[in-house]
């Protein structure tokens, strides 16, 4: 096979040692090659060169992406931790990302652990790199006892959704924290199998893992979510005491959620004060600060100014409409004063007009009294 990415020395020189196999873990990279720092972006290239991880085993250049991994390791290289990574899942079915990968993230160590934890938890990849993952956790914390306390957290908080998790994944999981007798991680472990989320065949039986850890399953209390990152001494801690803390954490719970439920009786309780204080000023002595404590908006703010505005803008136009029905009023009593002295004036002219029709009337009366007296005179 012949590569077309051409490696600098003293990288290239990787190409050449061949069988990884024949070579153990315990080869020097860096001092036998001249390695350092310098060279880590030139070793993940070759690390994760497809066309090297690719290529056929019987070829010499076929081990050089092996050997990279290796030398980065041991190098400690923190910028290599997430490319090795995809690995995990683009090299799912090769043997050798399985055996190697978890003993070079060994040699990353502690800062490595978040990120395989994060990886761990992705549901996107499948059960077989994710197990590439729990195998690292575990063997970061065999070469580095020191983060036995956070490896062991990170497995025991995914195992806490074994019933979301695959049952090979839950059963893994058990089986690295048999490895690293995480007695801490019984109550979690427990409620897995009685939800019967974890296969028998890759653990054994619950019993079978009770022998293993030394443990009595009746002084083991179902699981509760207890943070583990807060348990001092996970190592020595003994089932008595394991116990005493489960009690203690059930204690707490309880405590807290009764702080809680005090913690919103007095806000409901100042909520309620607020509003009637609220409501018994006038509008011109509430301050910024209490409309901020009633959650008044600047948007319910604007809301009032328009309607304070719209009222303002309703007074005018009713103390217009007044106005102008006072004066159309005065308007109807003129012209109903005219139209009055109009009709008098006009009984005035009739009355004028009639005045010699009411003499005729009366002579005419008069005569005809007169010819009725006359008429009494010829009897």
């Amino acid at each position: 096979m012949k590569n077309h990415t051409i490696y600098q020395t003293p990288i290239d020189k990787l190409l050449t040692l061949g069988d990884c196999h024949k070579i153990t873990n315990e080869y020097n990279y860096i001092a036998e090659l001249g390695l350092d720092t310098e060279h880590i972006p030139g070793l993940i290239s070759m690390a994760i060169d497809q066309k090297l991880n690719s290529a056929d085993s019987a070829s010499l250049e076929a081990w050089g992406a092996i050997h990279a991994c290796r030398a980065l390791g041991q190098l400690r290289a923190e910028a290599a931790i997430e490319p090795l990574m995809q690995l995990f899942h683009k090299l799912e079915d090769s043997d050798w990302v399985n055996e190697e990968m978890p003993k070079i993230y060994g040699m990353f160590g502690e800062v490595a652990i978040p990120r395989l934890k994060a990886y761990l938890a992705d549901e996107s990849h499948g059960i077989f790199p994710r197990i590439t993952a729990i195998h690292s956790l575990e063997e970061i914390c065999k070469q580095h006892p020191n983060t036995r306390q956070k490896c062991i957290a990170a497995l025991t908080q995914q195992l806490k959704s074994f019933a979301q998790n695959p049952h090979e994944l839950n059963g893994f999981i058990v089986a690295s924290l048999i490895e690293l007798q995480a007695v801490e991680s019984a109550a979690v472990i427990k409620s897995a199998f009685l939800a019967q989320s974890v296969p028998d065949e890759i653990t054994g039986t619950w019993d079978n893992v009770c022998d293993s850890l030394g443990i009595n399953s009746d002084k083991i209390a179902l699981f509760t979510d207890i943070n583990l990152d807060e348990v001092s001494q996970l190592g020595d801690i003994s089932t008595d005491e394991m116990t005493q803390t489960q009690e203690i954490a059930d204690s707490k719970e309880t405590q807290l959620q009764d702080v809680i439920t005090d913690e919103v009786t007095q806000l409901e309780d100042v909520s309620q004060t607020q509003e009637i204080s609220f409501k018994k000023k006038q509008p011109d002595q509430i301050t910024t600060d209490e409309l901020e404590n009633l959650a008044i908006t600047s948007d319910d703010l604007q809301l009032i100014e328009d309607v304070t505005m719209d009222v303002e803008q309703l007074h005018k136009v009713e103390t217009k409409t007044d106005e102008q029905k006072q004066s159309s009023d005065i308007d109807n009593r003129e012209t109903e004063a005219t139209q009055l002295k109009s009709e008098v004036d006009n009984q005035t002219v009739t009355a004028s007009v009639k005045q010699p029709l009411s003499k005729g009337f009366g002579g005419f009366a008069t005569s005809q009294g007169k010819a009725k007296t006359n008429k009494k005179k010829k009897r």
